[in-house]
């Protein structure tokens, strides 16, 4: 046994996520909620869903935006005085893949258009992606929680909720290692007056076919094809 404590000791300074249960494929509905009054007594609210998927070592993630909004927005550009090339990622579903050495694959699809738009990793932040595989498949990377304490409430899917008070900031994080997810996820001040909030709503089972199994008749760009 004296010869396993230096290799315990090792395994014992490895980053949580690497003893983290398998993720397990899943689908499911996130809602974002922000607030923000200002010192005049303006009260800012945002609000937005997305269909968020997660398989294997593919994401997509696709913005659920009216469409009576989005023929709005191309009848109003396609009748503007300067009609002109445009890309909107928000607009689009992102597609991520991990490959077997770390390495990122990014593409934008844009169902208007049936266009895929490939961004290298030098454009990353142009679309505000940030190439973080922790953060962006469980939603919050579980190597923070070494940060948080556990309150001892229970949520769904054997979810515990983690909490941090740091400064007048306040983070509190529902997460399920069963799903390896994070199923909420709160951020506010301590007067309220700054607030973030995002819940996971689980579907019951993945779609077939999958979205990225349906991209054969769409044209392959680079973002650089918008770019002026």
């Amino acid at each position: 046994m004296q010869s396993l404590r230096p290799l315990l000791g090792l395994l014992a300074l490895l980053s949580p996520a690497l003893w983290a249960s398998p993720m397990p494929d899943l689908m499911a509905t996130l809602q974002f909620d922000s607030r923000e009054m200002s010192a005049d007594g303006i009260d800012q609210r945002h609000s937005y869903r997305e269909t968020w998927i997660r398989q294997g070592n593919t994401l997509w993630s696709e913005r659920q935006i009216p469409e009576s909004v989005r023929h709005a927005f191309e009848h109003q550009h396609e009748h503007s005085k300067t009609p002109h090339k445009h890309f909107i990622p928000e607009m689009a579903a992102r597609w991520v893949t991990q490959d077997a050495d770390g390495q990122f694959h990014l593409e934008y699809v844009d169902g208007d258009h049936k266009q895929r738009v490939f961004y290298p990793a030098t454009e990353y932040g142009q679309a505000g992606f940030r190439p973080d595989w922790a953060q962006l498949s469980r939603l919050f990377d579980p190597a923070q929680l070494k940060e948080l304490t556990a309150t001892g409430e229970a949520g769904e899917h054997d979810s515990r909720w983690y909490e941090r008070r740091q400064g007048d900031q306040i983070l509190r994080v529902l997460w399920s290692d069963s799903l390896q997810l994070a199923l909420a996820i709160d951020r506010q001040t301590q007067d309220g007056y700054r607030q973030y909030h995002m819940r996971a709503t689980l579907a019951p089972a993945l779609p077939s076919p999958l979205p990225w199994q349906q991209l054969a008749d769409y044209q392959q760009k680079e973002v650089s094809d918008f770019l002026d």
